[in-house]
């Protein structure tokens, strides 16, 4: 089968990288071996404590600061806590301008899952169909919205545009708030079909 591969272009307004982009990951630090680390219900030290981080805690993954830049908004359980970036140092190594990886997606319903790893073929899995490996290009970075990535591949038999953005993602099942959203485009012999959903980074 002969597929098209489609160009979706986006436009908006610019919008410049900015230091620290997230989502990424950041590593405890500053914390005695005995203590601990609080994961809070909300960025305040008087909030609740959901839960508590080990003085050696590594991977976290921030996907969002409050409006002071002092705490950090992590995924916890179902939900999402809040932990002092007093206490956090940022793993080296995640340009602000660049697609992070590796990455996994998902979606609901209907239900999809994606991964992009670095060096091999992406996957996809749809509910119900035999797993698609994709090869794809080096990821693009828009020219004028640095936040936003666009990914293309081809399957066996399809075509893909992935298309991912910085920004909260829901999924709709949960309180869980990601750090990054994505378009999948798939262009098949029977159409172009379109889903969205969220990513997570992956250690």
């Amino acid at each position: 089968m002969r597929a098209l591969l489609f160009l979706v272009l986006f436009s908006g307004m610019a919008s410049v990288a900015h230091s620290d982009s997230l989502p990424a990951f950041y590593d405890v630090a500053g914390i005695e071996q005995e203590d601990v680390l609080n994961i809070r219900a909300a960025p305040e030290l008087s909030s609740r404590i959901l839960s508590t981080l080990p003085h050696n805690a590594t991977n976290l993954e921030i996907v969002a600061l409050d409006t002071n830049g002092e705490w950090g908004q992590i995924i916890f359980e179902e939900s999402n806590g809040w932990v002092s970036l007093k206490f956090l140092a940022r793993q080296a190594g995640q340009p602000d301008d660049e697609l992070p990886r590796p990455l996994a997606c998902f979606g609901n319903e209907p239900f999809w899952n994606l991964t992009l790893p670095m060096g091999e073929p992406a996957k996809i899995t749809r509910m119900d169909a035999e797993p698609i490996l994709v090869d794809t290009l080096d990821p693009v970075t828009s020219a004028n919205q640095t936040d936003r990535y666009a990914v293309f591949g081809q399957g066996e038999e399809q075509v893909f545009t992935f298309i991912f953005h910085r920004d909260q993602c829901s999924d709709q099942m949960s309180d869980r708030a990601f750090g990054m959203s994505v378009d999948v485009f798939m262009t098949e012999e029977s159409g172009v079909s379109y889903v969205t959903g969220c990513c997570n980074l992956i250690p």
